[in-house]
């Protein structure tokens, strides 16, 4: 896999004591994982997924989920280090994460240690088959009103026409491909599952989250303080509900220095 569907931050991948697979929300590229990379423990290699349709592939075209999840299952295998792997998706992002480590699991040739889904509700709620969707229009100011229904698009983005237009097209890409995803919680996950959100997230509350918990043989809810944007807004709130939970994905804890 070419080196630039993917960054990688962190301790050497023969030292690191745990690989981290960030794919984040809709739009946003590998630099997206920086502040990430940088609150966390210096043993852990972080890799941010550099999906299409952004930065360095900004002229590739969004694929649809099936093309997502295998460019990200074909970073997971194609990651440097023998550490435990465990995937971060963040909003949209969590859906995309959840069918690569399932295609993973089939295949069996990259073990998963756990995933972590950050600021996205369960995927078995059903999409109101009666609402427009982003894919039934191109008109920008409608487009950004449907955003609203995702977390929406920073203040400073929707303000500059300049930069929307050039950023926009990547992130509606991301969000047609899920706007429709839907899951039951089978195949069950193999490995352990961490859910983070913020406390005032309007997006959601416990009643569209708590489905999470069918999806994995072992299940935990973190919540910390912040709104739906905790990726962009407190990245290293998301590396502390990981790095405080390590003892979810192993039968002892892995090492983390803090």
């Amino acid at each position: 896999m070419s080196p630039r569907t993917f960054t990688l931050k962190g301790a050497d991948p023969a030292a690191a004591a745990l690989r981290v697979l960030l794919v984040p929300h809709a739009g946003a590229g590998a630099s997206s994982g920086l502040a990430f990379a940088g609150h966390a423990p210096a043993d852990w290699l972080v890799a941010t997924v550099r999906l299409p349709g952004r930065e360095s592939r900004i002229r590739e075209p969004v694929p649809e989920l099936p093309g997502l999840v295998e460019e990200v299952a074909a970073a997971a295998a194609a990651l440097p280090g023998t550490a435990p792997l465990v995937v971060v998706g963040v909003c949209s992002g969590a859906v995309i994460a959840l069918e690569a480590v399932r295609a993973l699991q089939r295949d069996g040739g990259v073990p998963v240690a756990g995933l972590v889904v950050v600021s996205q509700w369960a995927v078995t709620e059903r999409p109101d088959p009666g609402r427009r969707t982003l894919r039934d229009t191109e008109d920008v100011p409608e487009v950004l009103a449907l955003l609203e229904g995702f977390g929406g698009v920073p203040d400073a983005l929707a303000a500059d026409p300049e930069m929307l237009r050039l950023l926009l097209p990547g992130l509606v890409g991301d969000l047609r491909a899920v706007e429709d995803y839907r899951s039951d919680p089978e195949p069950l996950l193999h490995c352990p599952l961490l859910t983070v959100f913020g406390d005032e997230d309007p997006l959601c509350p416990e009643e569209r989250t708590a489905d999470w918990a069918l999806f994995a043989p072992r299940t935990r809810n973190v919540l910390v303080p912040g709104r739906h944007l905790l990726l962009a807004e407190d990245p290293a709130a998301v590396v502390d509900a990981l790095a405080d939970h390590l003892d979810l994905f192993a039968a002892a804890p892995l090492p983390a220095t803090r």
